[in-house]
């Protein structure tokens, strides 16, 4: 809707057209905008304190409300909150209620390198087995070394895990169809021990939870059924992030790793990488829309490089190994 010079607007109007841009026009994720939505609204409730008007706030007051906000906050938080700015006065240019996006103008804050944590391929094995083992006796368990087997063999964000179809995966071809960020879809090979624990699951785990979801459509008289979900709850219902979340930090505390779920999905392209796997083509499996993304991953930590001078460097090892100079 485009207004005309003058015409006024409540706060809560901006923000339900506002909100309707970000989800049919810029196609953002659930996630984001909750967090831009989130944001305009601290920004609005500031405003209002003030009596300033967002259709004519200087570059001066904006500046002035991220010191507000908090002088103390980190560069990534502040990158954040600059980025969904840039997006509100985007929508304010575009609905003719500013001429100019001062959002654009704002300093950008020094971010430190940022470098993914990856683990060992003895870490990732330990997580596995621990959930394989408990999955003897519990088939929620069996269900959740299935679910992070394929975050880790097929490099999935816990995001496009949880939103897996059974009709996704072609058995044969051993292959899925994820949906990203911004609904991106890609292809996604799935390695031979995850197709193994993929086929168990949907043959002898996922008929018992779906048959629950049947059950207790009865007896609420509604339609439960989420008969295409790939992952269900113990109850048939489609899975959470939130859940799959805790179930997975209880296993990696249990054995003493340090890790979040994503840093399965590091380690999937870290490992590829390290094994010969070129940067395209690791960037085409993750999904990353642009290459610099995946050049994180490019990283050699210190001890991967002491290593490999001890091991190839002549005048590092001990002994009269190497020539005189």
């Amino acid at each position: 809707m485009t207004r005309t010079e003058g015409e006024s607007f409540t706060d809560e109007e901006l923000q339900r057209n506002y909100e309707d841009y970000l989800e049919n026009e810029a196609q953002l994720s659930k996630a984001t905008r909750e967090v831009y939505l989130r944001e305009a609204g601290f920004l609005l409730s500031y405003l209002a304190t003030r009596n300033l008007d967002i259709a004519s706030i200087s570059l001066r007051d904006l500046d002035d409300y991220l010191q507000h906000r908090d002088a103390t906050l980190d560069a990534r938080t502040v990158s954040r909150i600059n980025s969904s700015l840039r997006s509100l006065f985007t929508y304010l240019v575009k609905d003719d209620i500013r001429q100019d996006n001062i959002a654009l103008l704002l300093e950008k804050p020094r971010m430190d390198e940022y470098l993914p944590h990856a683990l060992s391929v003895a870490e990732v094995d330990s997580i596995l087995d621990e959930m394989k083992r408990q999955a003897e006796d519990d088939i929620l368990f069996m269900r959740d070394y299935t679910f992070f087997e394929l975050i880790y063999s097929c490099g999935l964000r816990i995001s496009e895990a949880v939103g897996l179809k059974v009709s996704s995966y072609n058995r044969d071809e051993r292959t899925l169809i994820v949906f990203g960020k911004r609904s991106k879809e890609r292809m996604v090979f799935v390695g031979q021990i995850a197709a193994d624990a993929l086929d168990r699951y949907l043959e002898q785990v996922r008929p018992v939870l779906a048959a629950a979801n049947r059950r207790r459509a009865r007896r609420t008289a509604k339609d439960r059924d989420s008969t295409d979900a790939m992952f269900l709850g113990r109850r048939g219902e489609s899975l959470t992030r939130q859940a799959m979340h805790k179930r997975y930090h209880r296993i990696v505390e249990s054995l003493g790793i340090d890790a979040t779920v994503h840093a399965l999905r590091h380690s999937y392209a870290t490992h590829l990488l390290r094994n010969g796997a070129n940067i395209r083509q690791v960037q085409m499996l993750l999904g990353h829309a642009d290459i610099k993304t995946t050049q994180i991953y490019t990283h050699l930590d210190t001890d991967d490089l002491l290593a490999t001078f001890d091991k190839y460097f002549p005048l590092s090892q001990d002994g009269d190994g190497g020539k005189e100079a």
